[in-house]
């Protein structure tokens, strides 16, 4: 996913900005978006946005940040009113690095069946174009041992100690499968969440679109929780704003 956001920032006309959170979505009387950051900078007017986060219009951005949605739920109510309540799978994730290559593990990716903490792992450095400085392995967690430690410690930023927790007992499972997993010089857990979505908004458009305020919200949610869902979301939101935009 990563590189495929890279690639996309090289094309021709588009500017990136990174560390940049938005904080208020405002459509204007000139039929214009204004977007301000979440520190209050004016981040400038656009005749267009496409949105690819289901929790801009939705309270759990509140649960979570502690400030109100991004977008006025009043701007957009219809669309808004099917982003309220969508529900997800949370998973945790953890980064594992090897200095040597799990010779053990004949495989670059497996499920777990029978586990309660784990459910998937692949080996990420197996990916085109990674660095073979070391070997890197993604897991993640099953959803229910992801709702019980956020049930735990709430849906605020997780503290170190969560995280370093989680990853010990992530790790743990992983080694648990009877191969010969030596320990990571580097691992990391991050809490997704809302990781997967459990149900599609919009199947058959594949997007939400508000023509009138050239306003398109797209994501695996819309279609399917997996990246090609992801990608057709973004392809039908995309389309809709440059079939717009070329008819001004």
């Amino acid at each position: 996913m990563n590189s495929i956001c890279k690639a996309l920032c090289n094309e021709t006309g588009v500017e990136s900005k990174f560390g940049v959170g938005i904080g208020t979505l405002e459509c204007l009387d000139d039929e214009k978006w204004s977007l301000m950051g979440l520190d209050g900078q004016n981040l400038g007017r656009f005749s267009g946005v496409v949105v690819s986060d289901k929790s801009i219009a939705s309270p759990r951005f509140t649960d979570v940040t502690g400030r109100p949605p991004p977008l006025d739920l009043s701007l957009t109510p219809e669309l808004a009113l099917k982003l309220q309540d969508i529900p997800v799978s949370p998973c945790f994730a953890l980064m594992l690095a090897f200095s040597e290559p799990l010779s053990s593990v004949s495989v670059k990716g497996f499920s777990f069946k029978n586990s309660e903490i784990l459910s998937w792992s692949h080996c990420d450095s197996s990916k085109p174009g990674r660095s073979t400085a070391s070997e890197r392995w993604l897991l993640h967690s099953t959803a229910n041992y992801a709702r019980g430690v956020i049930a735990q410690t709430g849906l605020q930023k997780p503290s170190s100690a969560t995280l370093t927790k989680v990853a010990e007992e992530l790790f743990q499972e992983f080694q648990s499968i009877g191969l010969n997993i030596p320990r990571p010089f580097f691992m990391k857990a991050h809490r997704w969440g809302s990781a997967f979505p459990t149900a599609s908004i919009a199947r058959e458009q594949k997007c939400l679109w508000d023509r009138k305020k050239r306003l398109a919200i797209c994501g695996d949610f819309c279609v399917s929780p997996n990246v090609e869902g992801a990608i057709l979301s973004g392809l039908a939101a995309a389309s809709k704003l440059t079939e717009m935009l070329s008819c001004l």
